[in-house]
């Protein structure tokens, strides 16, 4: 397997599964807050998310997602409510606990993430992935917040 774009593709579910993995216990660790508890705490840290949108997000089924959200309604991090305009649509949003949770857990996540990826990569090679990664997600119609909003505002 010597094609460079399924080495650059296999290099890519490498970093993920290892470094991502590395983060995780690092995080959990020290904070005591599971990864995917730290990155449902970041996307609702401007607010409300609509329950389907936030399992899209995160690459959980619904019922992943919500079972997710219930634990962590259960610690008190988050709250799921239901606007009286919309009785179909559930949202779930951070709470105070959840917000201070985040806070403590950021610069954990931040030091792991600069350790384990950041300083391998300049700022030049950082753009040039960030790139790579938008167009590949959006020529196959995925929107991911930051990653393809920053992509197609330069455009």
């Amino acid at each position: 397997m010597d094609d460079p774009k399924w080495l650059a593709f296999y290099g890519m579910l490498q970093v993920n599964a290892r470094i991502v993995e590395r983060v995780g216990q690092r995080m959990e660790r020290e904070t005591g807050l599971p990864p995917a508890w730290f990155e449902v705490l970041a996307q609702l840290h401007d607010g409300r998310v609509r329950m389907g949108e936030l399992a899209e997000s995160l690459t959980l089924s619904r019922g992943g997602a919500t079972r997710l959200i219930a634990r962590m309604e259960e610690a008190g991090l988050v709250e799921r409510e239901v606007p009286k305009e919309d009785r179909r649509a559930t949202y779930a949003h951070i709470t105070e606990a959840g917000d201070a949770a985040l806070l403590r857990a950021k610069p954990v996540h931040l030091a792991a993430v600069e350790e384990l990826f950041s300083r391998h990569v300049d700022d030049d090679e950082a753009a040039v992935l960030r790139d790579v990664y938008a167009r590949v997600l959006l020529g196959n119609g995925i929107e991911c917040g930051p990653v393809t909003d920053g992509y197609l505002e330069q455009q």
